[in-house]
């Protein structure tokens, strides 16, 4: 039988766990080079990408964690710059 390159095999428990160790070591090398968006980072953290990428991890995982990255900083900027309501008075 040959193999659906459409549908690769669901990773096991540890293939996964391996893969997030992996998506980790590359997020804190995005995090000591101060790149938010992963496609900015050039040379840097080459490496740790090549990594999760050599290492077996789907290649959809890359696209899913690089958008999910960038998602989450844009999503805590948004909270951080948010102008701070005042509380309502509920002692009514």
């Amino acid at each position: 039988m040959a193999k659906d390159e459409t549908n690769p095999p669901i990773p096991s428990r540890a293939q996964r766990k391996h893969c997030h160790a992996l998506r980790d070591t590359y997020f804190s090398c995005l995090d000591a080079n101060n790149i938010e968006d992963p496609a900015d980072r050039g040379k840097l953290c080459a490496k740790e990408r090549e990594n999760m990428f050599n290492s077996g991890c789907p290649k959809s995982w890359f696209t899913y964690f690089e958008e999910l990255r960038a998602m989450k900083i844009k999503q805590e900027r948004m909270y951080r710059d948010m102008p701070k309501r005042p509380v309502a008075d509920r002692s009514r």
